[in-house]
């Protein structure tokens, strides 16, 4: 009886730690963009009274990207809003960080401002309104991220709906 419950205790133990293995392991690209997801931008937790979102996200080693083009029912203009996060291994170094982006059919926008700047690794790199022209939602947006003397230049792909 006593061997039962040891045995028990031990299949139990190592199930736990298995468990804890495999959802340690689970970081996947999601985590990349935690902070900056749609779901973070608060015009957009009402479902309802939106007419479109288009979503567009990349990353690279160091920087993750997200720009949301959105319309809102009922207003006369549609808006948008670029988020960049950091998540590179080491710290990143006091200094200056400029950055520019260009949406193919869309806006495009620059910039520039010192790397702690940032809420939690996140940099909110603006939004406009506007009732001209809205990238297409299967379209890309190019990034380029330029920090004490390092560049990235990355793309951002469509989150199409499913």
């Amino acid at each position: 009886m006593l061997e039962e419950g040891s045995a028990m205790l031990k299949r139990t133990i190592g199930i736990i730690f298995l468990l804890i293995i495999v959802l340690s392991g689970c970081t996947g690209k999601d985590d990349y963009y935690k902070g900056i997801e749609k779901k973070d931008i608060s015009d957009l937790n009402d479902n309802r009274n939106l007419e479109y979102v288009n979503e567009y996200r990349g990353h690279t080693d160091n920087w993750a990207a997200v720009y949301i083009v959105y319309k809102v029912k009922e207003a006369a203009a549609h808006k948008s809003k670029m988020l960049l996060r950091y998540i590179g291994k080491n710290d990143i170094p006091p200094g200056k960080l400029s950055y520019s982006f260009d949406t193919e059919g869309g806006g495009d926008g620059s910039g520039t401002l010192r790397t702690d700047d940032s809420i939690n690794g996140i940099y909110n790199l603006g939004s406009s309104e506007s009732n001209g022209s809205v990238a297409s939602p299967n379209s890309t947006v190019k990034m380029q991220v330029n920090w004490n003397e390092n560049t990235e230049t990355f793309v951002l792909k469509p989150i199409l709906k499913k």
